[in-house]
């Protein structure tokens, strides 16, 4: 039997950390592991030092910062546990470039797209393994026929104002301000770029890009990825405004969307904010959940899985990675990011034709009940520990 300790360190919005641990420790308890959970919101965190000196088979925390937690002898507390540490991390590498930096004598990763695993391998290289995995929602009950669901369009998420993220970049010294806004505007031009790529085009045979000290300098451009996803959210949401389409929105800030106090968004319903697991049952009650990938190119966002489990139509940007393991109209619908004026047609379409709807949603719902749930979860991290 594996022994597994799980942490919970950290309280983020909509309880995602804590709902994403908790599923993890269940599923591995199916499969016959022992879990212990290790829960800040219950215990003060000092007495993580309880586990100095105990073995387990995998510790596991998300977006951690504990490996740069040291002891009084300068010591990574990490290296006190007899097990390799798992962080899972749920973005793009460049924001954990502090974390990751640390050496631990058995530090592992587990990330969502096959560009952030290639990112860790080639400039981590003391990173014993990296793989990437995907992460999900449940299926929640009871499930209502697609035609009865009260919600149309479903779109969860926070919305950050494009205009405060261009307000921090004024505020940056002169020199990185050039640059943050050269890369936004090269992906910007050409969408399939990654930061890491755009960076190495932008300042290319430099002593700044050496192995040791690319990725501090890729971490320091991390306005250009809050940006992006920013205004791409932003262009979204005005598209189906535009073409006054019934649309729910559920996350934080959208109050401050400047567009919303138009009489054109007479068709947008605003849900209150509602833990991660909360949205689950929303997405069970919508006809289609509009998903838009934040920069990941080959990855799977947990909207996709968590929609389909739910019966709702997936309707997503397209990516290489998704075109490669999904058929548009199968078992999810793909829109082009680059050309916005075609999805209002697209969504029409669905919520006009029933009949297709359904066949899409039962598609994909019986996908993700064989490829992407828990199940499959726990197996990939099984394997990873055998």
């Amino acid at each position: 039997m594996k022994k597994i300790l799980i942490l919970e360190l950290k309280s983020v919005c909509y309880q995602s950390y804590q709902y994403f641990a908790e599923k993890l420790g269940a599923e591995l308890e199916k499969q016959g592991c022992k879990v212990t959970f290790f829960r800040t919101a219950e215990t003060p965190f000092e007495q993580l030092e309880q586990f100095c000196d105990a073995s387990f088979d995998a510790v596991f925390d998300f977006n951690s910062d504990l490996p740069r937690a040291q002891m009084e002898d300068d010591s990574y507390f990490l290296d006190h546990i007899d097990a390799p540490f798992f962080d899972i991390i749920l973005d793009h590498p460049l924001y954990h470039h502090e974390s990751l930096k640390q050496k631990l004598s058995n530090f592992h990763v587990l990330c969502l797209d096959q560009n952030h695993r290639k990112y860790i391998e080639n400039n981590y290289p003391h990173i014993k393994s990296v793989h990437q995995i995907f992460l999900c929602g449940e299926e929640s009950v009871p499930c209502i026929p697609l035609k009865k669901r009260p919600i149309d369009i479903l779109f969860t998420g926070t919305y950050t104002p494009a205009n405060e993220v261009l307000d921090a970049i004024e505020l940056t010294p002169s020199f990185l301000r050039k640059d943050i806004t050269d890369l936004i505007n090269m992906m910007s031009d050409n969408p399939t770029l990654t930061l890491e790529s755009a960076v190495k085009q932008l300042i290319p045979d430099t002593d700044s890009l050496i192995s040791e000290n690319f990725p501090l300098h890729v971490s320091s451009y991390f306005l250009v990825d809050t940006y992006l996803r920013a205004h791409q959210r932003e262009e979204l949401i005005k598209t189906l405004v535009d073409a006054n389409l019934p649309l729910t929105i559920c996350g934080a800030g959208w109050d401050k969307f400047s567009l919303f106090s138009e009489k054109k968004a007479s068709k947008i319903t605003f849900r209150p904010e509602v833990s991660f697991q909360d949205t689950f049952a929303l997405m069970g009650q919508a006809k289609i959940t509009l998903n838009l990938m934040p920069l990941f190119q080959h990855g799977i966002h947990d909207r996709i899985p968590s929609s389909m489990l739910n019966h709702s139509v997936c309707v997503t940007d397209k990516t290489p990675f998704l075109e490669k393991h999904y058929t548009h109209e199968k078992e999810l619908a793909f829109y082009n990011r680059n050309h916005l004026s075609l999805l209002p047609d697209l969504l029409t379409e669905l919520l006009l034709k029933e009949a297709k709807a359904e066949q899409i949603s039962e598609c994909g719902y019986q996908y993700a009940k064989k490829y992407t749930n828990w199940n499959q979860i726990g197996k990939i991290i099984i394997s990873l520990l055998s």
